[in-house]
């Protein structure tokens, strides 16, 4: 059943706040240059939020950014094991699979990257420890040892290392502990799902000196049946194993840390399901059983067994370095440098369709009319290959104040090497004679590879100003960036995926000036305003499936914003506000085809204009002693200015991919008083998005004009919760016990879908089905 989103709905889901003894706060972040993680800024009231959104450690009700932050705790109490599992707890944050097991396209207010090709620049900018990291490619990382994550919305022109036009998310690890010890967890669910982690912190090996070391094994079974494998092998099966290790070293005013991960994931990707066919396409497929082949299987709902393609397991691989080099000069000046070099390697087969080892009579000759024919075996589509991306980025920071100053200026550049080659085998249903109507089926062919280059340099400042009037509640802010961006691509296409390829270069360069101005009042204390305005840019670039079509062009953002922070009752009660309208000129979208060549294609085009305009709210509550409730709501309401698609204005009649309208989230988390057994707590949290569809427009007006529609995503309702007993005394360690659900609803929906058009098909990605496990932790 689908949820329409009211005024009526969402009172409802407000009062439910009332109802629920558990909730978790869906911003607890601590800096762990300022304060230890745990620690209360006042007992009975709301914990404070330091984030580091502007380059420097600050309360989030005092940081003029709409911002989201989660800490430790709060990730472990919401079992986030991969980043895509925020946006239930985040307004306006959408994290969707790419389609491969690797790839996550991030939205936020509804600008959204989802392409996981490597030219592609994504919207929202993803970092680790300050370092950028490409989440179109890489975003379904293992999270090891997170101290917190942060969200920030709109568009990122000024501090962040890659300019973007959606928003950022960043995230921050745990630097080693200044004592030993070591935590250990286990946890078993739905699936045959295992988890197990250990980290060991040295403490102090000698002065200043510490370290710490994390690994991780991770393995699940498949959550779609696939009746010819093994659960180990089902669609959605994985296996990892993550390393992390840390070293932290200061004495006097110059500290270093240095962090080393890897990764090693062998996965078998989400099952791409047949969603919707031609009329054409299905009668001819299904043909195959009575040449004793696999049976045609669609469905518009999730299907419960398939028998898809076996393609192997999905090798992904990395292995990163991040390097801070930290010198307080005096109490006013500090100089910080943040290097960071990742590699990754990528070999992956993608199928799409529910069916395997159709037998068909397929043309073979075309010297005669009819055609010649021949029954054959062929799967219905089979892409991926190889991917390879090695970044090297280098910041350079100033940090300073002085009288009612303070600022940062600095340097970034950014050196990105990748290439990817993708085959692909397919079956081709068509017309061959130009009559219109089609005479038969053929395998067919494509392959498309790119090897190319990405140098990015940009200056960047922000100046805050306190002045002299209105009792110092007055602060102004100041930014601007100055970016060149340098793109060089090689692309090689191959008739019917054979030698030799036909050959392209191309090259270009981009440069963008972007700037920030905030004015942020504090009426009192506690209660605060801010108006913003800024711009923001994403690069211009290739598509290499385009061969050797024009570059597109760089996306740019005007963004208005006003927010009220707000806290009241002896901090027990705060809510935070934020209204917004982006204005965005070249709106880069990305549209499926079809090539002769390279197979099914996609390729970015710059739409024109658009606006979007919405707002977030959250509002956090401790009305008892160790009672936490929770509400937050988001809208955006984009409009096309103008979109011109093959030199015709459709503003009217296309639509935004991947931007649910509505999302909300309501929740609760209640800690009982401590025992002699340990402290008991319960938590619950309840998340809605509204409905979307993926695409723009239908890419095949003529076999599957309404596509777009049909492949729409459905509006999600998410129930999920933890009982947890903690602290229990176990010699001289603490153990803590829990059990976990998540999806307890079993809420069946689409989370991704392709319109492959040309092809006479559409595939859909579901959700995984309900999960309840049990996970235990010992620290000693």
């Amino acid at each position: 059943m689908h949820m329409r989103f009211t005024t009526s709905k969402m009172a409802l889901l407000g009062s439910a706040m009332g109802a629920i003894a558990a909730c978790t706060v869906p911003a607890f972040a601590h800096a762990q240059e300022t304060q230890p993680a745990g620690e209360t800024a006042r007992e009975g009231g709301l914990e404070t939020i330091v984030v580091t959104a502007r380059r420097r450690a600050e309360n989030l009700q005092d940081t003029p950014v709409s911002i989201t932050a989660f800490n430790a705790a709060k990730l472990e109490t919401m079992n986030v094991q991969e980043v895509s599992k925020l946006a239930n707890f985040t307004p306006g944050l959408e994290l969707v699979p790419s389609g491969t097991t690797q790839g996550v396209g991030v939205s936020i207010r509804g600008i959204a990257t989802y392409d996981p090709i490597l030219t592609n620049e994504p919207s929202v900018g993803l970092y680790i420890d300050g370092i950028y990291v490409n989440a179109l490619s890489y975003g379904q990382f293992d999270t090891l040892d997170l101290e917190r994550v942060e969200v920030l919305r709109g568009p990122q022109g000024t501090l962040f290392g890659r300019n973007t036009t959606g928003g950022a998310i960043n995230i921050v690890t745990r630097r080693p502990s200044d004592t030993f010890g070591v935590e250990a967890k286990a946890s078993y669910a739905t699936h045959n799902e295992i988890i197990g982690k250990v980290r060991i912190d040295t403490g102090e090996i000698a002065e200043g000196i510490k370290a710490s070391l994390t690994y991780q094994y991770r393995t699940r079974d498949g959550y779609v049946d696939d009746i010819t494998r093994p659960d180990k092998r089902d669609p959605g099966a994985s296996r990892a194993h993550a390393i992390r290790a840390a070293l932290h070293a200061g004495s006097g005013p110059f500290t270093l840390d240095y962090t080393f991960d890897m990764v090693r994931r062998r996965d078998y990707g989400p099952h791409n399901q047949f969603a919707l066919v031609t009329d054409a396409y299905g009668a001819f497929t299904s043909q195959s059983p009575l040449y004793g082949g696999d049976p045609l299987r669609v469905s518009d709902k999730r299907l419960g067994t398939v028998n898809g393609y076996d393609e192997k397991v999905a090798r992904n691989n990395s292995w990163n370095h991040a390097l801070t080099l930290e010198y307080a000069a005096s109490d006013n000046l500090t100089l910080k440098s943040i290097t960071g070099h990742r590699k990754w390697v990528s070999h992956e087969l993608s199928p799409f369709g529910s069916s395997s080892d159709f037998m068909l009579p397929l043309i073979t000759d075309f010297s005669t009319y009819p055609f010649g024919t021949t029954v054959m075996k062929i799967d219905p589509y089979v892409g991926g290959g190889m991917k390879r991306l090695k970044q090297f980025t280098q910041e350079v920071q100033i940090l300073g104040n002085f009288t009612r100053f303070e600022y940062v200026v600095g340097g970034y550049y950014y050196d990105a090497k990748y290439a990817e080659d993708n085959p692909q085998t397919y079956l081709y249903y068509g017309d061959f004679t130009g009559d219109g109507i089609p005479d038969g089926g053929v395998p067919a062919a494509g392959r498309l590879a790119y090897q190319g280059s990405t140098k990015s340099y940009a200056l960047f400042g922000q100046f805050n100003y306190t002045p002299a009037i209105l009792n110092d509640n007055l602060e102004l802010t100041g930014g601007i960036r100055y970016t060149i961006d340098k793109k060089r691509l090689q692309t090689q296409i191959y008739n019917n995926g054979l030698p030799p390829p036909i050959e392209n270069q191309q090259g270009k360069t981009f440069k963008n000036t972007s700037f920030n101005i905030t004015a942020n009042y504090k009426f009192t204390p506690d209660i605060s305003a801010y108006a913003r305005f800024g711009t923001g840019y994403r690069s211009g670039g290739f598509s290499p499936r385009a061969f050797d079509g024009s570059a597109y062009n760089p996306e740019k953002a005007k963004v208005y914003e006003f927010g009220i922070k707000s806290e009241f009752f002896d901090r027990r009660l705060r809510a935070n506000l934020a209204i917004f309208r982006t204005d965005y000129s070249n709106l880069q979208i990305t549209q499926p085809g079809f090539s002769d060549t390279a197979g099914f294609v996609s390729n970015v085009i710059n739409a024109g204009k658009a606006t979007y305009q919405g707002f977030e709210f959250e509002l956090t509550a401790a009305p008892v002693e160790g009672l936490t409730l929770t509400f937050d709501v988001s809208y955006v309401d984009p409009k096309y200015k103008q979109f011109l698609y093959n030199g015709i204005d459709i503003k009217n009649d296309a639509k935004f991919g991947f931007v649910a309208k509505w999302a909300a989230h309501v929740g609760g988390t209640y800690e009982f008083p401590e025992t002699s057994f340990g402290t008991p707590s319960i938590s619950l949290d309840y998340s809605y998005k509204s409905s979307r569809v993926y695409e723009s427009v239908s890419s095949d007006p003529i076999g599957l004009p309404d596509a777009r529609d049909q492949l729409k995503g459905q509006a999600r309702n998410d129930l999920s919760g933890r009982i947890a007993l903690s602290k229990i005394p176990v010699g001289g360690a603490q153990l803590t016990l829990a059990v976990f659900g998540e999806n307890l609803l079993d809420k069946k929906y689409r989370i991704s879908t392709i319109d492959f058009g040309a092809l006479g098909f559409g595939t859909a990605i579901y959700n995984r089905p309900r999960v309840i496990g049990i996970d235990a932790k010992v620290n000693f």
